[in-house]
């Protein structure tokens, strides 16, 4: 009922397509910046895809089996001549030491290949994750039980998501929900309708997922399920701060903080913590939250987000220098954002470069995000980088910091979470 096969006509994308040239581009990339040991590490993981991938295809025949037991030692070979100390190279040895000789593929392999694929997730690769994803998806093959089903197509939506795929995001999420719902897991069937609700933010339709985030807080609660609370929470905080709640987002936000037991959510429940005190202008408390983000071992898209929001914060309150360093912090890694964080970057800067009177900037970078924007169909940053624009294109304009300090910003609690930050950034870890 949950096969491999289903995977992947529900998200439209037949497994032929893959033909991991992710990989090809990313070494590419990293030769022209004079990065060899980068373009290695990436060739590295073009050649054990394919050999993997032709793992799949011998079915017992003889010639294949030989041709494949000498591109395996090829493999090895190569694998073995990248640099020691990369956590990638770790990963490739782990998948060829799972690669049988011939047959069929051991649970060890997809494994492997999943937890590559997480390692390239975290590292912000999010194509080549996809393809690595799909990759470990059919060695498992009609050995996927529900429950693995489930995981796939909740990590295969959550990369579509992110690459701004909503049809094939949405069908993603649809197909985890109802696989866990046939083997009674509430926490992933939870999940499931959490992703769905995040393609409608996504794509701007805010009621939509507000309704969904609220549901599912609402069953969760019920069930006693403390992570399923703490991502609905997250969820709905998001959607609040879009629809111009701030209080009510803060509110959501710190319950999630407070209910996250896995540290890599609660370092995105702080993230989104930090954007609620930042929207009530407790700059003190959001700069410290998003600084122990920035600072912390989370993925590469949290970190790096949290560096874009101090970006802002920076621009905000009027110093350069350290919006100076921050935007630095981030254009290191512009060629790993995906397409709704290029957005966010490009507005964040051309509203931090009009805020310092540089008008000709400010319109180029954001001219730039509009672009993406159209590209990608990302209808609520077009309408959001299309009105600023607007706005820094008339000369009479006089840009100045957006965030004006509340009075919640002095309420007790804020000076509590204060508290409480400095006592969590000192804790030892």
């Amino acid at each position: 009922m949950f096969t491999t096969q289903r995977l992947f006509g529900d998200v439209g994308l037949p497994s032929s397509i893959f033909t991991y040239e992710p990989f090809l581009e990313r070494a590419r990339v990293q030769r022209e910046q004079d990065r060899d040991a980068s373009a290695r590490l990436a060739l590295g993981g073009y050649v054990v895809a394919r050999l993997v991938d032709k793992l799949l295809l011998l079915n017992g025949d003889a010639e294949l089996v030989e041709a494949f037991r000498w591109q395996l030692e090829a493999v090895r070979r190569h694998v073995s001549d990248l640099p020691d100390h990369a956590p990638e190279t770790a990963h490739l040895a782990g998948i060829l030491t799972a690669v049988p000789d011939s047959g069929a593929p051991r649970s060890s392999l997809w494994m492997s290949l999943t937890a590559y694929a997480y390692f390239l997730e975290h590292e912000a690769r999010l194509e080549e994750s996809l393809e690595m994803l799909m990759l470990a998806a059919r060695a498992q093959g009609q050995d996927t039980s529900p429950a693995d089903f489930a995981a796939y197509a909740l990590f295969a939506g959550r990369l579509n998501r992110q690459l701004a795929r909503w049809e094939m995001a949405a069908a993603c999420y649809t197909a985890a929900e109802a696989a866990a719902s046939h083997v009674g897991d509430a926490f992933l069937m939870l999940r499931g309708r959490l992703g769905v609700g995040a393609v409608h933010r996504g794509r701007g339709n805010y009621p939509a997922a507000r309704a969904s985030a609220e549901r599912v807080v609402q069953d969760a609660t019920e069930l006693q399920l403390a992570d399923a609370q703490a991502l609905a929470y997250a969820d709905l905080g998001v959607v609040y701060s879009l629809q111009g709640l701030p209080l009510e987002a803060v509110h959501a936000h710190f319950k999630a903080f407070q209910l996250s037991t896995d540290n890599v959510r609660r370092m995105r429940a702080l993230g989104d913590l930090a954007l609620g005190l930042f929207e009530i202008g407790a700059y003190d408390a959001a700069r410290l939250a998003f600084q122990i983000v920035a600072d912390s071992d989370a993925e590469l898209l949290v970190r790096m987000n949290a560096r874009l929001e101090l970006m802002d914060l920076e621009s905000s309150v009027g110093n350069r220098v350290a919006f100076e360093r921050c935007r630095a912090s981030v254009e290191e890694y512009g060629d790993r954002m995906s397409p709704s964080m290029s957005c966010d970057y490009r507005y964040k800067l051309g509203v931090g470069f009009a805020r310092f009177g540089q008008a000709g900037r400010a319109r180029a970078e954001l001219t730039k995000g509009l672009s993406a924007a159209e590209k990608y169909r990302l209808n609520a940053w077009y309408f959001k980088i299309d009105q600023k624009l607007a706005e820094v294109s008339t000369p009479s304009s006089v840009q100045s910091p957006t965030h004006a300090v509340s009075e919640l910003s002095e309420a007790p609690v804020v000076e509590e979470l204060m508290i409480g930050l400095r006592e969590y950034a000192t804790a030892p870890s």
